[in-house]
């Protein structure tokens, strides 16, 4: 065989390895695309959640306690919307509180935010009382002890995709305060399982849906 036929044929040799393993490649590329993927991680499976109701009698002896913070954190297992609260005159205990999934409307002659949320797919309806979100202790129309937005600002592809305050919500009988109630919505992509707790040193509840 010639020189110049040699390498010629050595470059087709080449050409053809070199275009099998190109091929060969592309299905890795295709593979590793961590982005989509839902990270679980050990111990969350060991997390007692449920799409029941939870809820949080009223005390006897109540008193009014008010909003002061709301969150959104991301975990491995779960999305976890908190709730802090000023204790008012009494003792460093979180609230009463009710925890559904319902549909809506909400509250009545109320709309919202949430339930016009296409990516929304479920609702989860907590009510907090005896709460408010203005001290009337202070003179005046009192102070307002919530400062946070109306909606919280959530990580996209996390299970929660829209917490909302019911800020228009009116007391309907303002001089009774066993009844005052401050009322939050949280959007879900599906009806997923879920829980609750509460804590003091400052009174607080955490609402946690699952991943």
């Amino acid at each position: 065989m010639r020189p110049r036929l040699r390498v010629v044929v050595a470059l087709a040799v080449l050409v053809i390895v070199a275009a099998a393993c190109s091929s060969a490649a592309e299905p890795e590329k295709t593979f590793e695309q961590p982005q989509q993927r839902v990270d679980t991680g050990p111990g969350c499976d060991h997390i007692v959640a449920s799409e029941g109701k939870r809820f949080r009698n009223v005390a006897k002896s109540f008193v009014l306690e008010y909003l002061v913070e709301a969150s959104v954190t991301p975990t491995v297992c779960y999305d976890e919307i908190s709730f802090v609260f000023d204790p008012g005159d009494g003792p460093d205990l979180p609230p009463a509180y009710t925890v559904e999934y319902k549909k809506p409307p909400f509250v009545e002659g109320i709309n919202t935010t949430t339930e016009g949320f296409k990516e929304a797919k479920a609702y989860l309806y907590i009510e907090f009382q005896p709460t408010a979100t203005v001290d009337r202790r202070f003179a005046g129309s009192g102070r307002l002890t919530y400062r946070g937005n109306q909606r919280l600002a959530l990580e996209p592809r996390r299970p929660v995709k829209i917490v909302e305050w019911l800020k228009d919500y009116e007391d309907p009988t303002p001089e009774d305060l066993t009844d005052d109630k401050v009322i939050w919505v949280i959007g879900v992509d599906e009806k997923r399982p879920f829980t609750v707790d509460s804590a003091n040193q400052p009174p607080r509840v955490n609402v946690i849906v699952m991943r």
